[in-house]
């Protein structure tokens, strides 16, 4: 309800006025009440006198009518509730009046009175004395007549307080009236005398009240000379000021809604509670209708925001929030309180940018990064493992085409020899993550592919796996190599059996897919174009988020031990990235996954399948250069080919390389270069070979497998390409392949 003036000011007088009626009655009543009792006292004190003196016969006398009547003379007094008189040892001589069990004090004949209060009594003790003369014959002096006061017994006299209580009921109800009518009438005079001084007040309440509403009134007071007076011309004054003001404040603020409604910042107001109360149209674009500022956020922690807002400002931070679509969006928000004049919060106003693109884009950029370096590591890595691999490999397989199967130590070299290629298999993976395995590039068909793997997959996977499959027809072909996009989508299907321990149905999708604009998913900005999909997808357990970013991690596996090394679909992601493509990943728990590959697709038709050469029985002799800087690889190449009547001359590195070519080019037939070795690069002693000897036949060897400069020297007219670690037949049947070029 809302107080006028004239309300706040009688709810301020008349409780003061009725405070100070009820404590001046209250300070009466108690000053009354108090000379009621010290009257009742004193009184009492005169009764209990005169009954000590008039006792002193009947007790002395031993006359129990005559102190019968005295008891009796003296409760016919006022107020007095009982009599009793002792002798001097405390007997109980005679009582009259109401009974009193009240135990009998300690007194002192000394004392000529006592009292006490009991209860609903006044108790008064008092001593009866008598007079004696006694004679006392002095030895210095005449004889003296001496007179003496003797205890000779005891009076008790109770007093009762009704009357006194009466007495002060009534002073009571008295001061209570008076109270209440001092405190009526003085509220009817007070409340007359408010109405009359606040009438003018009252008009011009209702004048700003109609200035509220939009009018601009005139009070009709009669000017005076007083503070009313004054007040009712600057009135209209200020009405006339607010007018012309609000005429320029409609025309600002038409300014002002104009671009808070244009700007691409999304603009809120809210009130104290953090409610929503005002919002301009981008916000509304890209949050609907929301009403409390916490229901924007994807994790709402109710106030706390507000908060940070109240203490420190919120400004710039980097938020995610409910879009109107209901999908999350990645905003920078920033938030300022509103204070009054007392420094309450009144509300707040923000705004915030949508980064969510800019966001996800900073997002690919940085896990293509890592993926990159991690890339660039696992390379190396297994550069480095495949050399120290092409011994043991080399030697296994050289020492085991010379033993017997019956002999002892077969199965040891066997087990060496496997051993090594399991090895050297996983050093293959690094390089597919690591996007140097591409081997042999053809035009292919991915349908074909497909159907051959789903073949293989049908029959090796449990039955409690249903496999369906789903091949548009008529697709563009795929420039690749074939085999590895075999192992890619066999990876990805094995980690969807995997992912479905109780069974369940995995599906392979072929499919043309034409991107008309560019398009950022998990880790690509995949451009605009023409793509054969490739999707396979499982119905198993799915994976969180935090799972789903580090899945293309080489080594990284959520398997148990020994169940998975953690590189398949890193030499996924690598494979699709060595052949321009791009993958995507969709997983939600206990629904499942879906990996897509993007491949680009390729014009022309799809190329045979070529036919590997066989090796024949006995290779043909000649001379071969082999050009390593690993001591290992030039022993075992020597080793190998001397073994089939190869002469072999060998390199440390490119400049030995180059020198011996140089002193024996007509009868080298062969040179076997690896890529990386120190001062001088196999690129660079390919080409100072081939310019000492336009047609002399090079085989690329590399740790690596085959990079990007690989086809630039397979253009300029590399005789092959050696991948290590190698067995001996692998590498007898290299040589006579690039020797019959």
């Amino acid at each position: 309800m809302r107080l006028t003036f004239r309300k706040k000011a009688l709810l301020f007088i008349i409780p003061i006025l009725v405070l100070v009626s009820f404590v001046y009655t209250y300070d009466a009543i108690e000053t009354e009440k108090k000379l009621t009792r010290k009257e009742l006292i004193k009184r009492s004190e005169v009764i209990t006198t005169l009954a000590s003196k008039t006792g002193e016969l009947p007790i002395l006398s031993g006359n129990a009518e005559l102190l019968r009547k005295t008891a009796s003379f003296i409760k016919n007094s006022p107020d007095v509730a009982f009599v009793s008189f002792y002798d001097k040892k405390m007997n109980l001589l005679m009582h009259d009046g109401v009974s009193f069990a009240g135990k009998l004090p300690e007194l002192s004949s000394s004392s000529p009175m006592s009292f006490f209060e009991e209860g609903e009594f006044f108790i008064f003790y008092a001593p009866v004395f008598t007079v004696r003369a006694s004679e006392d014959i002095g030895i210095f002096q005449e004889d003296a007549l001496k007179q003496t006061k003797e205890t000779i017994g005891w009076v008790r006299i109770g007093f009762s307080k009704s009357t006194m209580k009466e007495t002060e009921e009534s002073i009571v109800f008295r001061g209570l009236m008076l109270a209440l009518i001092f405190s009526i009438g003085s509220s009817i005079i007070v409340s007359i005398l408010i109405t009359i001084a606040t009438r003018p007040l009252v008009m011009l309440s209702g004048a700003v009240k109609r200035l509220k509403e939009g009018e601009y009134p005139e009070i009709k007071i009669d000017p005076t000379s007083d503070e009313i007076g004054e007040l009712s011309v600057e009135f209209g004054r200020m009405t006339r000021a607010i007018k012309d003001r609000e005429l320029k404040l409609i025309e600002s603020e038409k300014k002002i809604r104009d671009l808070f409604e244009r700007v691409e910042h999304a603009i809120f107001r809210l009130d104290k509670d953090g409610n929503i109360v005002e919002t301009n149209r981008k916000f509304d674009e890209l949050c609907g209708g929301t009403n409390r500022f916490c229901g924007l956020f994807s994790s709402n922690m109710e106030g706390l925001r507000l908060q940070k807002a109240i203490s420190n400002g919120m400004k710039n931070s980097e938020e995610r929030i409910i879009g109107s679509d209901g999908n999350e969006l990645i905003v920078l928000m920033s938030v300022y309180p509103e204070f009054d004049e007392q420094g309450n919060i009144t509300g707040f106003d923000g705004y915030f940018v949508d980064i969510t693109e800019k966001k996800r884009l900073e997002e690919t950029l940085i896990q293509t990064q890592k993926l990159d370096s991690l890339g660039m590591l696992a390379g190396g890595i297994a550069h480095d493992f495949n050399n120290i691999l092409t011994g043991v490999l080399g030697y296994a397989s050289l020492l085991k085409s010379t033993v017997s199967e019956t002999d002892k130590t077969y199965k040891y070299i066997d087990t060496i020899e496997k051993s090594a290629s399991r090895a050297a298999n996983l050093a293959q993976q690094l390089l597919g993550f690591a996007r140097k395995g591409k081997y042999i590039m053809t035009k292919l068909s991915i349908n074909d592919l497909v159907k051959e793997l789903a073949s293989f997959v049908k029959e090796t996977f449990d039955r409690s796996i249903t496999i369906v499959l789903d091949c548009e027809e008529n697709l563009p072909p795929v420039e690749g190599d074939s085999n590895q996009l075999y192992q890619a989508i066999m990876n990805l299907c094995i980690n969807a059996r995997d992912a479905m321990p109780e069974g369940g149905r995995l599906y392979i999708k072929t499919e043309y897919y034409l991107l008309h604009d560019e398009k950022v998913v998990d880790f690509f900005q995949i451009p605009a174009g023409g793509y054969v999909r490739v999707s396979v997808t499982d119905t198993g357990v799915g994976m969180p988020p935090d799972v789903r970013k580090r899945i293309f991690e080489p080594f990284y596996t959520t398997k148990g031990i020994g169940k998975g090394t953690g590189l398949g679909l890193a030499m996924v992601y690598g494979i699709a990235k060595n052949h321009e493509g791009y993958i995507t990943v969709y997983s939600e728990i206990g629904l499942g996954t879906t990996v897509r590959l993007y491949l680009p697709k390729a014009d022309g038709t799809v190329e045979e399948k070529r036919r590997d050469r066989v090796m024949n029985e006995r290779p043909r002799k000649g001379t071969i250069l082999l050009v390593d800087d690993e001591e290992v690889v030039r022993e075992l190449g020597k080793d190998i080919l001397e073994a089939y009547d190869y002469e072999v001359l060998l390199a440390v590195h490119g400049n030995e390389g180059v020198r011996i070519f140089s002193e024996n080019k007509d009868r080298i037939n062969l040179v076997i270069l690896d890529m990386v070795m120190p001062e001088k690069g196999g690129r660079q002693t390919f080409k100072e070979i081939r310019t000492l000897k336009p047609d002399a036949k090079v085989l690329i060897c590399s740790g690596y497998g085959e990079e990007q400069y690989f086809y630039e020297l397979f253009e300029a007219g590399a005789a092959g390409f050696l991948q290590k670690p190698f067995q001996h037949t692998e590498l007898l049947s290299k040589v006579e392949d690039a020797m019959a070029r």
